[in-house]
């Protein structure tokens, strides 16, 4: 995201190397100009850096029975209108190590960091996703000032209450792909797994459009861009709610560490450098509590009282890699709580 906001200040000057690569190549004004947009719609939205616990739980749920993360769909709002979320790829090599996926074109390395944008309306069910990725620098280009991020051209615009036909083509191509594969043989997990996805239709956003217009003279690179657009993006969908559950469960399952760049900022200001973005740190304690300021167990021991019998609302459990949805039940032990009423006549 610091990226971003870098390009976003320096797009109209000629400083960086990399841009200059980029301004001799034909529709440059479009493919610079939506840093600015991006960073316009980021203003003031609230941004999370997961940790690489809190990414490969996403992992995990993405990888886990796509019926339970499709039941938790259902009550699922987003907190804000708009929210960024960005984590290392290097965190999701267990997605690499289960299906044995690796990069086979050189063009298309995989990502350093990943990140996306989204933006609601007013009740957190509709919105639209735009991702954001930033790449290896290529051989004989000097990105020592700045690496350029990737901005991907296909969004998904999602309403959590509507099923979107998604078509042949991509029904198709959904089930030659690993995660469809893994469910091959339960019928029942890869309805669920298809239905995440027919909660949102993706196509290309406006500037996407424009940036895809620039290839329109040629009708095969054209249709080659647009399936590499889709390829990028696609499957990360089913990432962005396995994300929003960790962060929206009622059970508290991460913590949260505000990063406040107000004084290195000052410093960087008086240099003429871009400020930093402030942002929270997102923290998930697998094996244990590691905040020295956290809250002490008890001795060794020590049996505590059995609490009041109380109704326990619904949450999202997680044992090793197994995820599911615990139901309201009652908790507590012993007689429940006398209430006496005195009626005078």
């Amino acid at each position: 995201m610091d990226n971003l906001a870098a390009l976003a200040s320096e797009a109209n000057q000629n400083r960086i190397p990399t841009l200059r690569d980029v301004r001799e190549l034909p529709g440059s004004d479009v493919v610079l100009g939506i840093y600015a947009d991006l960073m316009k719609r980021m203003k003031n939205a609230p941004r999370f850096l997961l940790d690489r616990s809190v990414t490969q739980t996403m992992v995990e749920l993405s990888l886990g029975r796509p019926k339970v993360l499709r039941e938790a769909m259902e009550f699922i709002r987003v907190p804000y209108q708009r929210m960024w979320i960005e984590w290392e790829e290097t965190h999701r090599e267990k997605i690499r190590q289960t299906f044995d996926t690796r990069p086979d074109d050189p063009g298309r390395p995989l990502p350093e960091r990943l990140g996306f944008l989204i933006e609601c309306e007013e009740g957190g069910r509709r919105g639209t996703v735009t991702w954001a990725w930033t790449s290896p620098p290529w051989e004989g280009i000097d990105s020592r000032d700045l690496q350029v991020p990737n901005i991907g051209p296909v969004s998904a615009y999602f309403d959590l209450d509507t099923r979107f036909d998604q078509g042949d083509r991509r029904v198709q191509s959904f089930l030659r792909g690993n995660l469809a594969k893994v469910w091959a043989g339960n019928q029942t997990q890869l309805e669920a797994l298809w239905s995440i996805w027919e909660t949102a239709i993706h196509r290309p956003s406006e500037w996407g459009k424009r940036y895809l217009d620039v290839f329109a003279s040629d009708p095969a690179e054209l249709q080659h861009r647009i399936d590499l657009c889709f390829a990028d993006v696609y499957g990360e969908y089913i990432g962005v709610w396995a994300t929003l559950m960790i962060l929206t469960s009622s059970r508290k399952a991460a913590d949260y560490r505000e990063i406040d760049r107000t004084r290195i900022n000052k410093a960087r200001i008086k240099r003429r450098e871009v400020p930093l973005l402030d942002h929270t740190e997102v923290v998930m304690h697998v094996s244990g509590r590691d905040d020295p300021g956290g809250p002490r167990r008890a001795p060794l021991g020590h049996a505590r009282k059995s609490p009041r019998v109380h109704m326990v609302s619904r949450y999202l459990a997680r044992r090793g890699n197994r995820h599911w949805i615990v139901e309201p039940y009652l908790r507590g032990s012993g007689d429940g709580v006398e209430r006496h009423v005195h009626v005078r006549t």
